[in-house]
């Protein structure tokens, strides 16, 4: 699935949801219903901030590789308060892009594993995030309190399906479930390699089978929590929208 930011922008507008100037996060759902594998997206969309006024050489590095910008040779810079070839291209590339929208897309799963599938934690049943946008729903924090997981924390009111069918398919129902406290946060997996199996790693989490690419994530979110108080707006996407 190759997406664009005027893909997603006709899909919000078919959907009637609110683009934000600021930062989008977007997962979409995939069509293709596989037990137990990574196969939806989670997109972002932000406009590139300016870089502070009257920064050193070693403050502009840390700055480029805090919002992703990399050198010549497709490394994050060296703060080494050298302005050499690799930081003159990072430079040169955020000059093309700030105050554009940039956009990157990330491999998750937005459905829980086969385990807690055929073994709910709740009675009604394992929770399957209903698509849709949630405005303020989440917040920068730690995945299960672990201070070395950090994550995007369910915060506010979400809606999930209940599926309690255990045939290993989590789908939508006719048992919907709303409110705050379902702990339906955005976190990683493994902390090594890319995780290929759901498993135990979402009982109804957004969950990124690359945990680099989780900490790519949040360092973009970070751009944006202050201004956005630490709430996050999530809009889940399913692939037929975007046709």
């Amino acid at each position: 699935m190759v997406l664009s930011i005027p893909t997603l922008k006709a899909a919000f507008a078919k959907k009637k949801y609110v683009w934000a100037d600021g930062l989008n996060i977007i997962g979409v759902r995939s069509t293709l219903m596989v037990p137990d594998v990574f196969n939806d997206l989670l997109c972002v969309v932000w406009k590139q901030p300016k870089m502070p006024d009257k920064l050193t050489v070693k403050d502009k590095q840390v700055w480029l590789n805090n919002n992703l910008f990399v050198g010549k040779n497709g490394e994050p810079l060296k703060i080494d308060g050298d302005a050499g070839t690799n930081t003159q291209f990072a430079l040169a590339e955020y000059e093309k892009v700030v105050g554009q929208e940039r956009l990157k897309c990330y491999t998750i799963t937005t459905d829980p594993g086969t385990y807690y599938l055929l073994n709910p934690m709740n009675k009604l049943g394992t929770a399957v995030l209903k698509p849709g946008q949630y405005p303020g729903s989440h917040s920068m924090g730690y995945h299960h309190q672990k201070q070395d997981h950090a994550a995007l924390v369910h915060r506010g009111t979400l809606i999930v399906y209940r599926d309690n069918d255990k045939d290993n398919v989590p789908e939508a129902t006719k048992v919907e479930d709303k409110g705050t406290g379902f702990g339906i946060n955005i976190h990683g997996a493994n902390k090594n390699g890319i995780t290929s199996k759901i498993g135990q790693w979402s009982a109804g989490c957004q969950v990124f089978a690359e945990w680099a690419k989780k900490e790519e994530f949040l360092s973009i979110c970070r751009m944006f929590e202050t201004a956005l108080k630490n709430k996050f707006t999530y809009t889940l996407l399913e692939e037929k929208d975007l046709v």
